[in-house]
């Protein structure tokens, strides 16, 4: 697979989604309760803005964080590619869960996301981001077919997700990190090194989730998983144009909290 942002895929299979299905669409927690709904026409014209990311592909290498190295990758970019291939070395060995990082490359192909929360909505700047794509070994991302795409709920996954991010914020210069699940759908973990940060030691729980993810883990690893990463899992709902001549990327959470 490629280096670049794989935006272009999921946002057209969204938009051939939202063609199909002009009605509500209802998000369920965890639990199977109804919490949200999307109503897919209102949206539309988000999810057509999403078509041109096309042209700003190419500029994907560039702005992970930090001036070229010697290879001419951003030293944040080179350290990500190194998470990659040592995280798949426990995730994708025999016994394990088969889940494979398949691009580590830059979040810099948008200006921002914006992320509609409780709070209500929030700029995150993509500059210096690093994206992180999870798919089951032998399938095709960022959109595997059903029969070897997990859930949205799925523990493992997150916890993939989770690890990436922590590695990323204690090795590297990246303020945020964007991972695609392996969903049906694109949906995708987006963290912040500022927010993590107040919410748990980066170092350490980075340590307790570099363990053998064949393993069941304790109840309270489970606990630290579920809190940090449910609340930010987000629906990406296309590209909107920015005053600046970007474009940004509004995301809703797959599990509102409001």
């Amino acid at each position: 697979m490629n280096r670049h942002f794989p935006w272009v895929r999921a946002v057209v299979t969204i938009a051939a989604m939202t063609a199909r299905r002009a009605a509500d669409l209802t998000i369920r927690a965890p639990d199977r309760r109804m919490r949200a709904t999307i109503f897919w026409p209102a949206i539309a014209r988000a999810i057509v803005f999403g078509l041109g990311l096309v042209g700003l592909l190419p500029s994907a290498a560039q702005a992970a964080g930090d001036t070229p190295g010697a290879s001419g990758m951003p030293p944040a970019l080179v350290q990500a590619q190194k998470i990659r291939a040592e995280i798949n070395a426990r995730y994708v060995a025999p016994g394990g869960p088969e889940l494979a990082v398949t691009e580590a490359s830059s979040t810099a192909v948008v200006e921002s996301f914006s992320l509609l929360t409780s709070a209500g909505l929030r700029i995150v700047s993509a500059d210096g981001g690093i994206y992180f794509a999870i798919c089951p070994r032998h399938a095709r991302c960022p959109l595997p077919a059903r029969g070897s795409a997990r859930p949205a709920a799925a523990f493992l996954p997150r916890r993939q997700a989770l690890e990436l991010a922590l590695r990323t914020f204690v090795e590297t210069t990246a303020d945020v990190v964007a991972v695609s699940l392996p969903t049906t759908r694109f949906v995708l973990f987006i963290a912040e090194r500022g927010e993590l940060e107040r919410e748990v030691d980066l170092p350490t729980l980075m340590k307790r989730l570099a363990s053998n993810p064949a393993i069941a883990v304790d109840a309270s690893l489970r606990r630290s998983v579920d809190q940090l990463t449910y609340s930010r899992i987000f629906i990406p709902l296309g590209l909107e144009s920015t005053p600046s001549g970007g474009d940004t990327m509004p995301a809703m959470p797959l599990w509102p909290t409001w």
